[in-house]
């Protein structure tokens, strides 16, 4: 079974609602909105993201990778980037708050996705912190 059914399947179980879109799924816990990235290539490989956490300006650029270095420090297996985004309707950056890990054959997803989303939440409040202390 591929990561995104597992994932649908276990969050269904914990009454957790999600929608199916062109990244993947998307799901909201505690107010906070996660993306299960579906990649068809790998379907061992677990990404789960909070994305938009943090829009960049030209103003804020600089405290933003350095927020974002002080996450990827402390933090394991999770990932504060910068991501580069254009559609017909807005273009800009925002900085998106990744949990990732390949998976065995047996994942405990039970397990799993109460951890990474714990750990996304505190790093996203982490990097808020700091963009506030600046």
């Amino acid at each position: 079974m591929k990561v995104k059914q597992l994932v649908a399947k276990y969050l269904k179980s914990e009454g957790v609602a999600t929608q199916k879109n062109e990244l993947g799924l998307n799901f909201t816990f505690e107010g906070w909105n996660f993306l299960l990235w579906d990649d068809a290539d790998d379907p061992l490989f677990f990404r789960l993201i909070l994305p938009g956490v943090f829009d960049v300006t030209d103003d804020n650029f600089a405290e933003a990778i350095m927020a974002c270095n002080n996450v990827n420090w402390n933090f394991k297996v999770v990932k504060a980037v910068l991501y580069d985004f254009e559609d017909e309707h807005d273009k800009g950056a925002s900085v998106w708050i990744c949990f990732e890990q390949v998976l065995d054959k047996t994942p405990q997803i039970e397990d799993l996705i109460p951890h990474a989303i714990h750990n996304l939440i505190a790093a996203a409040e982490m990097f808020n912190k700091e963009m506030n202390e600046e």
